[in-house]
């Protein structure tokens, strides 16, 4: 190879990579002035089967089919939330007046333990403190050691609460730019939903004929996937959200649906999951005493494992199109770059590099970048 080509190698690998970071940096400075009107694109894209049935069957204008979809859409949604919000503040009512009752039993069964004369605890602390007074030394060392880490126990949890109460706050004081935005957001895909075929027609105008393809390709592979992956997770919660409401609805608990709730958005964490939840509630009932109630909780939790990971392969496969193991590595490494963000953003991106190599992006890149062109050469006779 001349040094000509190598030149020109490096030239097109240097262009390649600085129209990349451009349009890196550009989506991360339009995206904050922009994200509004994209959040409404999906919105009209997601009703658009609906607008065009409408259309053909019942003969609706456009602008009537949006307006009854979106009026459908976001009646349903609010209707749902109202809904959830009001059982989730009157089982949290109840749960409110429980709590006493809670604490008074665990403070009499801890009282029960310590004073019990037989028992192995009270037997344990007497060694513990003959131990010590046997062992000044060691005895001030610990008692150090305890009030440290009591207060950096105490301080942690008056951060927390603080940072709670905070984000209550903030939340409130934001409420009306979060109204305006969804204001934005609804009008955004009332306006797009009416002009799309106009829009769209116009787009296809100004894009070569190539990149079009291409972008057919990928977009058809990211809708799949993405739409996919969101089903695949919003079914796996719901279906544990429904197992714990019918369970513990069986057993008797009063607050049911907001410790479903509860566990089906616990269930979103791939290395904590539904585990969080009933693995320590089960072990407080079977030390408290309450064998049999703890053990219906522990298998209640099997119940939703054995569930889950019967149906997440299958589902992840079927919506997605790549393995869970794929999956799982994808989940890892956004964790580890974007941090809680990255269990979203870490398939999304494995997803869209996918689109990207099933559409033959990288491969006319490659291309490009060695032979100056998007086209494989013709071999040599």
């Amino acid at each position: 190879m001349n040094r000509d080509a190598v030149t020109g190698i490096l030239l097109r690998t240097l262009l390649v990579v600085a129209v990349t970071v451009s349009a890196y940096y550009l989506c991360v400075l339009a995206f904050p002035l922009t994200y509004p009107f994209l959040i409404g694109w999906l919105i009209a894209m997601s009703v658009e089967p609906a607008v065009r049935l409408l259309e053909v069957r019942a003969r609706f204008p456009r602008w009537a089919g949006v307006t009854l979809t979106l009026i459908m859409l976001v009646g349903g949604t609010l209707s749902l939330l109202i809904y959830l919000v009001s059982r989730i503040v009157m089982e949290l009512t109840n749960l409110a007046e429980y709590l006493p009752q809670f604490f008074n039993r665990m403070n009499q069964y801890l009282l029960d333990t310590f004073i019990r004369e037989n028992g192995e605890l009270n037997e344990m602390i007497h060694n513990i403190q003959k131990y010590m007074e046997n062992n000044p030394r060691q005895s001030s060392e610990i008692l150090t050691s305890i009030r440290e880490n009591l207060g950096v126990v105490t301080n942690k949890g008056t951060q927390f609460i603080t940072d709670i109460l905070a984000g209550i706050g903030s939340f409130l004081g934001n409420l009306p730019y979060y109204a305006t935005v969804l204001v934005f957001i609804i009008l955004a895909a009332f306006f797009i939903g009416i002009d799309w075929p106009r829009l769209r027609g116009r787009l296809l105008s100004l894009i070569p004929g190539r990149v079009s393809k291409t972008g057919n390709l990928v977009i058809r592979d990211l809708k799949k996937a993405l739409f996919g992956f969101v089903r695949a997770q919003l079914t796996l919660i719901s279906i544990t959200a429904v197992i714990v409401w019918i369970g513990l609805s069986l057993l008797g608990v009063e607050y049911a649906l907001i410790l479903a709730l509860i566990t089906g958005a616990v269930d979103l964490l791939p290395y904590l999951g539904v585990g969080t939840v009933m693995v320590p509630w089960a072990t407080y009932l079977m030390l408290a005493g309450n064998f049999r109630f703890g053990l219906a909780i522990a298998v209640l939790y099997v119940v939703i494992l054995v569930v889950r990971q019967t149906l997440e392969p299958k589902l992840v496969a079927t919506n997605i199109g790549i393995s869970p193991l794929l999956t799982l590595v994808a989940l890892f490494i956004g964790l580890k770059l974007f941090g809680v963000f990255g269990l979203i953003l870490g398939p999304v991106i494995t997803v869209l590099l996918l689109a990207l190599y099933r559409a033959g992006v990288f491969r006319d890149l490659w291309t490009y970048i060695v032979h100056g062109t998007s086209k494989q050469p013709a071999p040599r006779k």
